[in-house]
């Protein structure tokens, strides 16, 4: 009874071992067209991630992507980092709820054109919103630029 007592109490420890180093020995940009292939597919529109990428399992799994660039021309949306840990309750019964979301450094710009019109990312959400769910959500270091087309004038907000 105590040698099958300590070898379930081993394999416990390993397995949680594994789930803590396994992560970090696996080369995440090596799927960084599955990141932007699934994130395009849920926005709609063309995201792309230049930097590392780096996820955990434990003791809540997370998810960092470096770079990440939303969007075509003038109005790609820009961020430095965004990083989001999962809860881990929700995640087991299917659903994605993150208990904290971090952006670091977005740039949006907002406007309108020489005719009035306002130039905006297009962003066409194709999830149902009600299926992800956020926390606690920080940004830091944000901007967004308003423009006029008409006048030149422009202004940061940040």
């Amino acid at each position: 009874m105590q040698t099958t007592l300590l070898g379930l109490a081993i394999a416990i420890i390993l397995a949680l071992v594994a789930a803590l180093v396994g992560p970090l020995l696996i080369d995440w940009g090596n799927h960084r067209a599955l990141f932007e292939a699934e994130a395009s597919r849920l926005i709609g529109v063309n995201v792309r991630v230049t930097g590392p990428i780096g996820a955990r399992l434990l003791p809540s799994p997370q998810l960092t992507l470096h770079e990440i660039s939303i969007g075509e021309g003038r109005d790609t949306i820009r961020a430095g980092s965004l990083g989001i840990e999962f809860a881990l309750g929700p995640l087991m019964r299917g659903e994605w709820r993150a208990a904290e979301m971090h952006l670091v450094g977005p740039q949006v710009s907002l406007g309108l054109d020489a005719s009035g019109r306002v130039r905006a990312p297009n962003l066409a959400v194709t999830f149902k919103p009600d299926e992800l769910s956020v926390d606690r959500l920080s940004i830091k270091d944000g901007t967004i630029v308003l423009a006029n087309g008409a006048n030149g004038a422009t202004i940061a907000l940040e």
